[in-house]
Formats: structure tokens, sequence, C-alpha cells
């Protein structure tokens, strides 16, 4: 069965979900926190909620509407306070002071022993752009802070070679779950081939409702038209160990976004590798496929989710640029030392909001 591009765009424009492509634009919105992840000490993951104001122009009222979000980060150094989150959680953002930065702060900032916390740069793409292609939904956030508490750094792992499972972390939470102070977080097998839709809802699924089939592989199949490059994304299914949709297994969910992926490495240090980027979700329930249920909204079923690889070149440019220009960034090969020098690609210069 053939459907176009253009009629899925109209049919899915409704229900519009965290990521698909309408005509070239990309409509995305922040993921949230881990579902049904085990909450964990954000000073032993480095983790940090951000706290995010925005403001959008109602031209057809001549004024702002302000409103808050939400986004998890993670701190990969010290000197100064720097944390990496996910570009797109800037969308919209507010701007003030004199060099127009975002309005974005620590939450809970004290209990991890942060205190006179003010952002001092910022480095990301402007929304338009990152919507277009999902390798520049990366954000380096700066701070001044006075840091009185044990917490250190996470750094970032570039060799290519991965372990089959990562632990994924983020604040937020699923419907029926509580808040939490602490980052909630999973073991998670990664996806190995990103090519193969049967391997994130297999073809028992769509012979069971094939046009929800269709709208996901749609999804799909448009997010790898959002990425310009090749092995620029990890990803996570959700299927259990009989190749069935197991809603009880974590997974990345509204306010995620930015949360990190990570290694443990022989010292017993976490290492970072990605950053949560999309998370795609289902249109509609089926009365065909049994796992859902009647009174859970849709942001429960996710399906797939991707992270977002910090040894990419295109990602480690940006990278450098920001640490050239007095973000705190450190790398590391495999060597268990950490002494091994690095070679990151020309710096390339992207904007500087």
């Amino acid at each position: 069965m053939h459907v176009s591009p253009s009629f899925l765009c109209r049919l899915l424009r409704p229900v519009m979900p965290v990521l698909v492509m309408c005509g070239g634009l990309a409509l995305m919105t922040s993921s949230q926190a881990l579902i049904h992840g085990m909450p964990f000490p954000a000073l032993a993951i480095s983790t940090v909620k951000l706290s995010i104001q925005h403001e959008h122009y109602l031209r057809s009222m001549g004024t702002w509407e302000h409103y808050d979000s939400m986004c998890s980060a993670v701190i990969v150094g010290r000197q100064p306070l720097t944390l990496l989150t996910a570009a797109h959680c800037l969308r919209e953002v507010k701007l003030t002071g004199p060099k127009e930065l975002p309005d974005v702060t620590i939450a809970q900032a004290q209990s991890l022993g942060i205190e006179a916390l003010h952002l001092r740069q910022a480095f990301y793409r402007p929304y338009e752009e990152v919507s277009e292609d999902v390798t520049k939904d990366i954000a380096i956030l700066v701070f001044d802070a006075a840091l009185h508490g044990g917490i250190q750094p996470v750094r970032i792992h570039l060799k290519e070679k991965l372990p089959d499972a990562l632990m994924i972390c983020g604040y937020g939470r699923g419907y029926q779950e509580g808040d939490t102070r602490q980052p909630r977080c999973a073991e998670r097998a990664l996806l190995r081939d990103l090519s193969d839709f049967y391997q994130v809802l297999p073809q028992t699924y769509e012979a069971m409702d094939e046009m929800l089939h269709i709208k996901s592989r749609a999804q799909f199949d448009y997010t790898k038209e959002l990425v310009h490059a090749e092995k620029a994304l990890l990803a996570v299914n959700r299927l259990g160990a009989q190749a069935q949709y197991a809603p009880d297994l974590a997974m990345p969910t509204v306010g995620d976004s930015g949360g990190p992926w990570m290694l443990l490495n022989a010292r017993g240090q976490y290492e970072l590798v990605a950053i949560t980027s999309l998370v795609e979700r289902f249109y509609n329930k089926s009365l065909h496929w049994s796992f859902f249920e009647r009174d859970v909204p849709l942001s429960d079923f996710p399906y797939i989710a991707y992270g977002l690889k910090l040894n990419h070149p295109e990602v480690l440019g940006f990278l450098q640029y920001a640490r050239n220009s007095g973000a705190d960034i450190q790398f590391v090969l495999a060597d268990p030392a950490w002494e091994s020098e690095v070679t990151l690609p020309p710096e390339e210069n992207p904007p500087v909001q």
C-alpha cells in the first residue's frame, strides 16, 4: 500500500508527534523523562533539570505569550560550569540581559551544591536549522557558579566501539508516575540496524493494523531525512524478548531531551556517549494492538528514541568551537587512564547566542 508524504502530513497534522516532516519542515517538541526508569542520584551522574522560559508573539493580538518548560542536561565541565542539552529545548526561548542570553536556570541547584548561578554563554543554532538537521540538536550552556558539592563532570567518550547497552537518564515522568527530585535511569540495549523498521515494529503489528503501522513507518523514514550525516544517531526500541511491544520497558518521553546516554568504563566512571534528541510516538491508538491502555495518553507509548552521538564529526566541530570560546568540555578515548590525546575536526563557526 502506497501513501504519499503530502497525504500523510495532512492526515497527521492534527495529532503531530515529536517529529514529522511536512513539506520539508520538521516539527519538534521536547521529549520528556524516562517512563518506568529507576530514580538515580543526580550527583552520581551529573544530570540536572533545566527550567526554561519561553515567549511567543501572537500577531493577531499584538502581544507576547509566555510559557515555561523543562529539559534534562548533563554537566561536562566545572571551570566554568558547562552543560550539554538538546538545542530544540531552546525553541522560542526568552532572551534576557544585554547579551540576550536564554532565560534558563538549573532547577533545585542548591541541592546539588550549585549556588550564585548566572548564565555566561550559550552556544546553539536557531530552531529553524535544528528542525531541518538533527545533527545540530545540541546546545552548550556555560554558567558562572559557586560549586560547593561533589558533583563531577562527565567526560565525552570518543571511541566508535560501544557496548551493547547504555544507561539513559532524564527528568520527568510517565502519566502515572510521581515527580522526583532525582533523574530516572535505565540500561537499554541499542538498536543496531536503523534502516529496518521491522526492528522497531514487527510485521505482526502491520498485519493487525496496516494504516497505523504505515503512519509510524512514515515518521521513522522522515527522521532519516532529517539526519544529513551517516551514523549520527543511536536508538533504542521498545520491544521485549518476544519481539512484542513492551509498555513496561523504560523509554525516554516528555522531559528527557538533553539527558545523557552513558557507558561505565573500567574504572567505574561514567562517560558520555550521546544525548536524547528525538522520541517517536504513535499517532493514535488501535483496538487491534492490545498493549494500548484506554485511559493512558499517547505520550506514554513511544516506540523509538534517538540519541545524538557526540563523537560525530559535525557535533565534535561544534563542541570544539564552544571549548575554544570558553566552555569547559573534556574528552576521552577508551584509555582508562584518560591520558590519550584526541584529535578533533577543524572547528566551525556556528552562531553564538
